[in-house]
């Protein structure tokens, strides 16, 4: 029985991975966040490779990676034991991730935009690319970037009035 279920979890939290590399993390990260989230209590790094069967090596760079994209915390200070849980503020992790990650990739994208919006239509048309075109990708650009930044504004939305907006106790 505790081995089936230590296999069960051993199996969602592969999916849970899986999914979280569609996000453009890799599969440990999600393997690990899903351990911490589920735990009853802080884990060890060595405590996570027992589970997951990783290198310490790895281990030590996936949990510096979810630390610096603020999807984990660490309990404690304790250098050679440090425990590790997953960041309960689900809404924080989220937007730290798209802060960190989509609004940089916007930004290079509005960059490299900017230069080849510079040039004149004539130029644009000698490599066979489209001025219109070029003007309605700045304003798709745009969209993004403003929906992005709307996005992120949630992050200090409190949901505890929710309920009650709709007539809920």
């Amino acid at each position: 029985m505790i081995q089936q279920l230590n296999n069960e979890v051993d199996e969602l939290s592969d999916r849970v991975g899986e999914f979280i590399r569609y996000w453009g993390f890799k599969n440990i990260h999600g393997k690990v966040w899903c351990l911490l989230f589920l735990g009853k209590a802080p884990l060890t790094a060595a405590q996570l490779i027992e589970k997951t069967g990783v290198s310490k090596a790895l281990m030590s760079q996936t949990l510096s990676e979810l630390l610096e994209y603020r999807v984990i915390d660490c309990v404690d200070e304790c250098i050679k034991n440090r425990r590790y849980c997953s960041n309960p503020k689900v809404l924080s992790v989220i937007t730290a991730v798209l802060r960190r990650r989509e609004k940089e990739m916007l930004g290079n994208i509005h960059k490299r935009f900017r230069s080849v919006e510079s040039f004149s239509e004539e130029q644009l048309d000698s490599v066979g690319v489209c001025k219109v075109k070029v003007e309605r990708l700045g304003r798709m650009i745009k969209f993004a970037e403003t929906f992005l930044n709307s996005m992120l504004r949630f992050e200090s939305f409190s949901f505890k009035s929710f309920p009650k907006s709709f007539g809920q106790s």
